[in-house]
Parts: C-alpha cells; sequence; structure tokens
C-alpha cells in the first residue's frame, strides 16, 4: 500500500512529535501514525539512516 518514501515521512513526523513534545507527541504518534506505519513492511527508516534515537 506504501512505500519507502512514505515511511520516511511517517518515521520522520512521529521522531519530530517525539523531540518538540516529549511524551505527549509519544502519545499522539502512537494514536495517528503507527496505524499507517504498521501497513509498511519496512523497518525503521530511521535507524537505516543513523538518526535513530529510539531502537
Amino acid at each position: 500500500m506504501f512505500g519507502r518514501k512514505a515511511a520516511e515521512k511517517l518515521d520522520d513526523a512521529a521522531a519530530t512529535l517525539h523531540r518538540r513534545y516529549g511524551k505527549a507527541g509519544d502519545a499522539v504518534a502512537n494514536a495517528v501514525i503507527t496505524p499507517a506505519r504498521r501497513q509498511i513492511d519496512t523497518d525503521c527508516t530511521r535507524c537505516a539512516r543513523g538518526k535513530c534515537k529510539k531502537h
């Protein structure tokens, strides 16, 4: 359904929410972004680019 570029955008949006709003941003990301992100069969794109601080 979605591709690698969509996964990158969703991962970046979740990271931005976390960075700007902390736990509140994580809650929003988990409620809004995670369901769409689960449909993509790609690992964390931020890990692949060396920018992930969660994994």
